[in-house]
């Protein structure tokens, strides 16, 4: 009984790791290929808040994060999105941990966005490793006390 129960668990683990490295390999993608094509452009700072977050879906997720909108033009088209990185976030229970940027309403910045699709825009132009880190770090330890 234990024997299947560690293979089953084994299973679960070699599924998610899969589906982790799809998701990530997306977002590796995003920043190495896509977003050089993109084109870059000043935007302004609509709105930038901390907010208590809590899934509609799942209760346990739950933590503060940061909201940030923001508005640009394009060929005198005027946009505006809350689109801050693809890498992978986690939510805060600390509302001071939660805190990655200092931006101020009426702040302009610097943003990237979809020639192709102007709607499209982000203001994070960077790969955060950490989107590689903490889940392979999570993945070994997670082996080492179960096996």
């Amino acid at each position: 009984m234990e024997a299947n129960v560690l293979y089953f668990i084994q299973i679960i683990l070699i599924i998610s790791f899969l589906i982790w490295l799809f998701v990530v390999g997306r977002i590796f993608f995003f920043y190495f290929v896509t977003i050089k094509k993109w084109k870059n452009t000043e935007a302004t700072i609509i709105y930038s808040e901390m907010k208590w977050f809590r899934s509609k879906t799942d209760s346990d997720n739950e933590g503060w994060k940061q909201i940030i909108k923001y508005e640009y033009s394009v060929n005198d088209v005027k946009y505006e999105n809350d689109c801050v990185t693809k890498n992978i976030g986690f939510l805060s229970p600390f509302k001071d941990s939660a805190k990655k940027y200092t931006f101020s309403k009426g702040q302009k910045i610097q943003i990237a966005y979809n020639s192709i699709n102007p709607n499209n825009s982000i203001i994070e132009d960077r790969f955060d490793f950490s989107t590689l880190i903490i889940p392979i770090v999570f993945y070994i330890l997670f082996s080492v006390f179960l096996f």
